[in-house]
């Protein structure tokens, strides 16, 4: 996949749609989760959301080899060993390079607290999955499709491909920014967001790569959540 095909609006807004039609409710659960995680984060305190958050996204976006016990420890690295204030999880006024610094900062930050707690190994793809639903305006999404679609080389290690990853997302981000109808309806309306479903498309998940859950909104009755 060349980077002129994700400069293409018309191949923008047709992956984007297309995945929209097949994962949309999965979308929604996933960001109902995120919402209500913030509570707990701002306090200090881990919750079951953020734990459902965690399991989720590892399991309906197949991140292979994650033990069950990273729920909890992932999801208590998050809560009680970073910092949160509420301007973290909204929109940002642009998408220069000190964004994609924080971002490798951050997620660098969640695989080694996460480590420190238990977890066996680098889950870069996981902890920039969590962390793209929590802060979906400031931190990109890290897995093999995205590496595929920028041409990442799949050889590199982690922390030198989420550098690039970053600065190749950040950089499409701005270059877009005037355009903002190829994005979709769903919430959350992130540009990051849209380009992790364009990424994530074109680098191979159109072939079917992640199964659609028939009954998505299984986890948020179990917690009793709904919006705020």
């Amino acid at each position: 996949m060349k980077l002129i095909d994700l400069r293409d609006p018309a191949v923008r807004a047709a992956a984007v749609s297309l995945f929209d039609a097949r994962y949309g409710e999965m979308e929604q659960v996933l960001w109902l989760l995120s919402v209500n995680s913030r509570p707990g984060l701002l306090a200090g305190e881990s919750s079951p959301a953020l734990e459902a958050l965690v399991w989720t996204v590892k399991s309906w976006w197949g991140v292979q080899g994650v033990r069950f016990e990273t729920k909890a420890q992932m999801a208590r690295a998050l809560a009680e060993s970073m910092a949160w204030s509420p301007d973290l999880f909204g929109p940002v006024p642009g998408y220069g390079p000190d964004g994609a610094s924080f971002a490798c900062e951050r997620v660098a930050e969640l695989v080694g607290q996460s480590m420190s707690l238990g977890v066996p190994r680098r889950e870069y793809s996981l902890a920039s999955k969590v962390l793209h639903w929590l802060m979906p305006w400031r931190v990109p999404v890290y897995d093999s499709f995205v590496r595929s679609a920028l041409g990442v080389p799949a050889s590199w290690d982690h922390p030198e491909a989420y550098r690039k990853v970053s600065a190749e997302i950040f950089a499409l981000a701005l270059a877009m920014a005037e355009d903002s109808a190829w994005t979709g309806s769903l919430e959350p309306a992130s540009p990051l967001r849209a380009l992790d479903k364009l990424t994530w498309w074109l680098g191979g998940g159109n072939a079917g790569a992640a199964a659609e859950v028939r009954d998505p909104w299984k986890v948020a009755r179990k917690l009793s959540l709904r919006f705020p």
